[in-house]
């Protein structure tokens, strides 16, 4: 066996694997690069989902102040007409009671 082939014999499964080793290492590079890359995106993909939903339940939220504070608005004249007629109602009884007791007394006088 002359040197040349036992360089040959020893170096190059050496240099090969050096080799396989460099490549490993930009083959992990790369794909830790798409990883980062891809979590970026994704990252930004949720923050937008994130604001475009707080958005909307902001505007629901107002939404919903406004019309319960219309409702409440109504309710309370609602309410407001009830008490003035049950008012009128009542002061209407209390005369007819009022009547009544008068005839009740001309009736025990006469």
């Amino acid at each position: 066996m002359t040197d040349v082939q036992l360089y040959l014999a020893i170096g190059l499964p050496v240099f090969a694997f050096l080799l396989n080793i460099a490549l490993g290492v930009i083959q992990t590079n790369a794909l830790q690069a798409r990883i980062t890359s891809v979590e970026n995106s994704m990252n930004s993909r949720f923050a937008s989902a994130e604001s475009n939903t707080n958005a909307r339940f902001t505007s629901l939220e107002s939404n919903m102040n406004a019309r319960l504070t219309s409702l409440e608005s109504n309710m309370n004249a609602r309410l407001s007409g009830l008490e003035t007629r049950f008012d009128t109602l009542t002061d209407k009884v209390v005369d007819i009671d009022n009547r009544l007791t008068r005839v009740e007394e001309r009736l025990l006088h006469s």
